[in-house]
């Protein structure tokens, strides 16, 4: 099985994973090129805050969030305590150095708010806005 992959493809301990990814159109729901530095890690951090904690076996009990769980509950609590679901959810993260979540409010059947995500290229602010009549969640 040797030869499969380029030699320049190996990374030493400590250095920096590209970020490099697939692009995901929200709006057409497929795959649509690649993406790569401060978009495909916005695009990670949306992933995680969308993905359901605990509910895939595919995934360790790190990734993911619990804003789910707020689904049905009192629409004030519902903004207050998702600040810190986000922030736990995007913790995990070893490429962001400091997570901070904005002020996030109910709108309709939906919860909008933002986060503002620190890595080595930059300071990243991640605009979502999840639930809704239609269930769909977006950037």
């Amino acid at each position: 099985m040797a030869g499969l992959l380029p030699e320049t493809a190996a990374w030493t301990q400590g250095e920096e994973m590209p970020s490099r990814t697939w692009k995901i159109n929200w709006e057409e729901n497929r795959i649509d090129g690649v993406l790569d530095g401060a978009e495909a890690l916005k695009q990670a951090a949306m992933l995680a805050l969308l993905t359901p904690r605990f509910r895939h076996l595919i995934y360790s009990f790190d990734y993911g969030s619990e804003l789910e769980s707020l689904i049905g509950q009192n629409r004030d609590y519902a903004a207050a305590a998702a600040p810190s679901m986000a922030e736990e959810a995007l913790s995990v993260d070893s490429r962001f150095s400091e997570v901070k979540s904005g002020k996030f409010s109910a709108r309709g059947d939906s919860l909008e708010g933002s986060v503002s995500l620190k890595s080595g290229g930059g300071t990243v602010l991640v605009e979502a806005a999840i639930g809704g009549s239609n269930g769909n969640s977006n950037l």
